[in-house]
């Protein structure tokens, strides 16, 4: 059991790569013009941390504890750093 939930952590972390890739795409953008394009992607992804959490400890993970594995900073090499840049899932709806 061990070992399935650091295989998905492992693949979520790759997700989220994709979610900062977007992010960094998006920045300055109007979010509304693209809205239908990634909402159903972040839908998808929290689906999987909710399952993923439930699946560790037994209890239901919140909004703002979600929101805060999608905040991004680049530092000066243009590696993820999780602190200023923010894809809100909520901004979405």
């Amino acid at each position: 059991m061990e070992d399935i939930l650091t295989e998905s952590e492992i693949k979520l972390d790759g997700v989220r790569q994709k979610i900062f890739q977007v992010a960094q795409e998006l920045s300055g953008e109007d979010m509304h013009q693209f809205h239908r394009a990634i909402t159903t992607g972040l839908q998808e992804y929290v689906e999987a941390v909710s399952f993923q959490h439930f699946i560790k400890t037994r209890s239901l993970i919140s909004m703002d504890e979600i929101n805060k594995q999608l905040i991004f900073t680049t530092d000066d090499n243009g590696k993820e750093n999780k602190t200023m840049r923010k894809l809100r899932f909520r901004e979405m709806k």
